[in-house]
This record gives C-alpha cells, sequence and structure tokens, in this order.
C-alpha cells in the first residue's frame, strides 16, 4: 500500500469555508492540504442559474484575505463576476487545493491521528493528518421528494443545478416547489418571463432588502443578529430555518408573486402514483402569514435600536419608507388554494425542485463523531468527540451564521485555535 503521507491538517472541501479556513492556516503558517471532490467553489459554480446574483453585499461575501479594491456596499454582484472575484484571491493566495480529488474515508489510526483515504485524477493518494477541519457543505445532495418517481416522463423536472433559465423548461405551465428563498426568486424569474407559474410554498421568514437607506445586511451586523449565539436558539428547530425570502436587489413577498400571476399553493404534500394529480397542505394563509410576521419582528428589532441609539447616530437613517413587495394583495389573502391540482387539466409541463440540499457525510468512519451528530445527521458545533477533528461551515455551529459566508471568518480563526500541535511533515 502506498504510504501515506504526513501533514499537520487536512481540510476536507475548497468551498468558502475551507478557503478562509485555509487563509488562517497559511497565517499561522500551518502545512495542511484542502482535498476537494469537484473544482474549488464547486457548488457556486454548478449549481446556481444563469442570472443569479450574489444575495449580500461584497462585505460578506468576501473569502479570507481578499482584496478586490470594491466597496463593501457593493451588492447584486452577477456570479461570474464574483466567481471571478474569489478566483483572482485564490490564485494570490495559492492555496493548497487539490482538485477533482474525492475524500472516500476519514479514519482514526491507533497512534490517534486521522487517515484520510483520497482518489483523484491521479490516482488513489493516503494522508496521515494530525488534525482534520471537515469543511464539506450543506449543499451536496438534492434533496428531492420520493414521490418525485411518480410524475409522468412528459413531465419535465428541473432543480437548483440543471435549471438554468426560462427558455429551458418546455411550453406549458410549470409548478415550482419550495417557498424558500431559491423557489421564490425561481418563480418570480419565471412569471417575469410570461410563464405560468404554479408556486407550493413553504414556512418561510420575510425580510426587508434594504431598511432605512442600507441593505439589510448591514442591519443584521449592526444589531447583532449576526453574532447571534447559538445558545440562545429557543428551541431546536430555529437551527433549520430557511434563508429569508428576499431577492438579490429587492425585496420579493407572497403579495408580489400574487401581484406577477403567480398561483400561490400550500406546501406540495403528494404526487399520486399514476402521476397525474398533486396535492397539497391547507397552510398557504399560515405560510404568508409567518412570512409577514417575520419581516415585521425585524423592523421592530432594527427600529428599537435606533430609539435606543444616540441622537445623531439616529440622524444617520433616513425616515423608513415602504417596500412596494410588501402591500397586501387583497385577491391572495382571500383566496382559498386548491387542496390538488390536476397536471394535465392545467397543463403542468415542468416541475422545479427548490426543495434544498443536505450534507454528504459518507465519508466519515469516525464512531464517536458520527453518534455526536444531531438527529439531522448534521454537526452541532464546530468541537466534537475525536480531539483533531473539526467541523466548519455548517449552521449554528456557534452562531446564526456559522452556515454562511458572514460566519465562517469568525469561526475559522476559532477552529485554528483548538487544533492540535506536534509533529506534521515527514521526517
Amino acid at each position: 500500500m502506498e504510504r501515506a503521507r504526513r501533514i499537520d491538517t487536512v481540510v476536507v472541501g475548497a468551498g468558502q469555508a475551507g478557503l478562509c479556513m485555509s487563509y488562517v492556516l497559511q497565517q499561522e503558517g500551518r502545512e495542511h492540504v484542502l482535498i476537494e471532490k469537484g473544482r474549488a467553489l464547486e457548488q457556486w459554480r454548478s449549481a446556481r442559474w444563469d442570472s443569479f446574483k450574489i444575495n449580500s453585499p461584497i462585505a460578506y461575501s468576501r473569502l479570507m484575505g481578499q482584496t478586490d479594491g470594491l466597496a463593501d456596499t457593493t451588492a447584486s454582484i452577477p456570479l461570474n463576476e464574483m466567481i471571478r472575484l474569489w478566483d483572482e484571491c485564490i490564485a494570490q493566495r495559492r492555496f493548497p487545493i487539490r482538485e477533482q480529488s474525492k475524500v472516500l474515508a476519514v479514519e482514526r489510526t491507533a497512534q490517534g491521528r486521522f487517515s484520510i483515504r483520497v482518489e483523484s485524477d491521479l490516482g488513489p493518494r493516503r494522508y496521515d493528518a494530525l488534525n482534520v477541519v471537515a469543511a464539506p457543505g450543506n449543499y451536496q445532495i438534492a434533496k428531492i421528494p420520493s414521490f418525485a418517481k411518480y410524475l409522468d416522463a412528459e413531465v419535465q423536472q428541473l432543480r437548483i443545478g440543471t435549471y438554468t433559465n426560462p427558455s429551458a423548461i418546455q411550453e406549458g405551465a410549470v409548478l415550482v416547489v419550495g417557498g424558500g428563498q431559491t423557489g421564490v426568486q425561481l418563480a418570480e424569474e419565471l412569471a417575469a418571463a410570461g410563464r405560468c407559474v404554479y408556486l407550493a410554498t413553504s414556512k418561510v421568514k420575510g425580510t426587508p432588502r434594504h431598511y432605512r437607506g442600507e441593505d439589510i445586511m448591514f442591519w443584521l451586523d449592526r444589531i447583532g443578529l449576526l453574532t447571534t449565539p447559538k445558545e440562545t436558539l429557543s428551541c431546536a428547530a430555529e437551527r433549520y430555518d430557511r434563508m429569508p425570502i428576499v431577492g438579490p436587489d429587492h425585496p420579493i413577498s407572497h403579495h408580489s408573486l400574487a401581484r406577477l400571476g403567480v398561483t400561490l399553493l400550500g406546501g406540495l404534500r403528494d404526487i399520486s402514483q399514476d402521476g397525474t394529480t398533486a396535492t397539497f397542505r391547507d397552510d398557504l394563509q399560515a405560510n404568508i402569514a409567518f412570512a409577514r410576521q417575520g419581516y415585521e419582528e425585524l423592523i421592530d428589532v432594527i427600529e428599537d435600536w435606533i430609539s435606543r441609539a444616540d441622537p445623531t447616530v439616529r440622524a444617520r437613517y433616513p425616515t423608513p419608507t415602504a417596500e412596494p413587495a410588501w402591500p397586501a394583495h387583497p385577491p391572495l389573502l382571500a383566496s382559498a388554494p386548491p387542496a390538488s391540482l390536476n397536471l394535465r387539466k392545467h397543463r403542468i409541463r415542468a416541475v422545479v425542485w427548490a426543495t434544498g440540499w443536505r450534507a454528504d457525510l459518507s465519508w466519515l468512519q469516525i464512531d464517536e463523531v458520527r453518534k455526536a451528530l444531531d438527529p439531522h445527521g448534521l454537526p452541532e458545533a464546530c468541537e466534537t468527540p475525536a480531539d483533531g477533528f473539526y467541523w466548519l461551515g455548517f449552521h449554528w455551529l456557534r452562531t446564526s451564521t456559522s452556515g454562511n459566508g458572514a460566519g465562517f471568518h469568525r469561526d475559522a480563526p476559532h477552529v485554528a485555535a483548538r487544533l492540535r500541535r506536534g509533529a506534521g511533515r515527514n521526517s
């Protein structure tokens, strides 16, 4: 068997979290390697759609060490431009990435180190690491309901990663399933392109895009919601809250979608085994109310912060104006959506699954680490029962932003400070 390369730290995954970890390790002079099964930032490259824009100002989207000369407030950046900026940072920093290298297994050795088996385009490789930082990402395997298999072959099925633009969908009506950030953005795009759109909604909070002259991300930062510690969670379910419904440069609401002509439905319950009928939950009005409540509660928190600020600080912010997406659309509030739809009768020829992702941790072969995962099979903290093994990039590891770019900058140094020190290289 090939002798394993002895190394200080292996980082599993070269997404944003892994690259931030690499930057911190570089600053500390620690030998490490990032193992990436595709290309660096692969999910950004291959699991988005043509018109996708970054949903946060660049201040919350940069890699650690990224210098781009742009104002922090620069927002709504097209994805291809953002990837260009990220690639420039990767090249400048010379992160030690091994692309097209799939981690097959991470195991403990008798010496208390870690054995990492990798299959790459250059053949199998092994690493003998003192530390492992696992940052594979939350978005590895698309979550598609099992009843999707009942849909007739004539019905085109797409998901994030296969949907590109409205022209790629065959003629007829479109059912978008999933009322989170992705689902509402795609429903809006399809309706704006003149398509007949049905949206199966979900229980997701609403949010302003801008408030009192600033992007909402700056407000979330200013009032402390980006650093909310996980200990403040009122219930475990809050860990799995979806990203709020919003556009990259404008607000979206159920009401704005209805005004565009989107037919809103309750959550998708099932597809009949003969593939003809979709059934829906009776929760549309509850989903609309939940989004409105989240929107208003956030504004209340911001207003409370402003009210307690010094008068000179309060004077910086203009009087709030209502976002045009959020005034109620009376026909929507009065609607009683159907409990079922005959797909052929309503000419629904395509279904777009915006139903989320799950992590792929099939490579993890350390029993005590697997047993510490939550009931959803996800890590609950950066630390694990295995000394030297850490998680990075999952939701609520330490704060409300541990699972996105705004939190990686905080969690990577936290993990680096806890890594074991000892012999790394081959002697």
